[in-house]
């Protein structure tokens, strides 16, 4: 995503403009990783959620144009975690592995499971999303900082002593809270930058 962008608007709201096809290249980029997070969440095989991903893409590529986008009334996320488990249902109802009175999935083992409720399939996009916006910020300072620093930092985050992480990277301990912090300090510019960017604003 080029540095110059105009920030104040958001990637959803300059790929709604069905003239902005960098914009939406770039929408396609990072929700199509996201959206596929969520459905093996769901339960789905990677060749079944490879296959959804792309209508999933086409329906939201359609309806956004004529979305009157209303923060107030509903998240973005939201209207997308109920299309997305509408499209779940439907693939299940095709392959003939939902029941259309219960939304019950037949398993392997011959149980039955339900399907995520709307409510859950949100909290699911909610949750994902925040990991998910965090690994991509971490990938994209990754370049500023050496290996042994975002070594130091993603091993402080398994809240592992700075003593130990010291002596499997060869440093001091100082020095690993030192590296530890320089990396926090850039990711957390990273993330505000990126949730300008890509979160929806009213």
């Amino acid at each position: 995503m080029a540095n110059d962008w105009n920030t104040r608007l958001t990637l959803l709201q300059r790929a709604k403009n069905p003239d902005d096809q960098q914009a939406w290249d770039e929408f396609v980029r990072y929700y199509s990783d996201f959206i596929k997070v969520v459905l093996s969440q769901m339960g789905l095989n990677q060749k079944d959620a490879d296959d959804l991903i792309q209508e999933i893409l086409i329906k939201i590529w359609k309806a956004l144009p004529k979305m009157d986008y209303d923060q107030s009334r509903a998240r973005f996320r939201t209207w997308m975690s109920h299309l997305i488990r509408n499209k779940v249902i439907d693939h299940f109802r095709k392959v003939k592995r939902l029941s259309d009175k219960q939304e019950m999935i037949v398993e392997e083992s011959g149980n039955l499971t339900p399907v995520k409720s709307e409510p859950e399939v949100e909290k699911i996009i909610q949750s994902e999303w925040e990991v998910y916006i965090v690994k991509l910020a971490l990938k994209r300072i990754a370049g500023h900082f050496s290996d042994r620093a975002i070594d130091a930092f993603e091993m402080s985050m398994e809240n592992i002593p700075p003593e130990k992480i010291g002596e499997k990277l060869g440093i001091k301990g100082n020095s690993v809270t030192k590296l530890k912090n320089r990396v926090k300090q850039r990711l957390i510019k990273e993330i505000e930058l990126l949730r300008s960017e890509l979160e929806p604003t009213p």
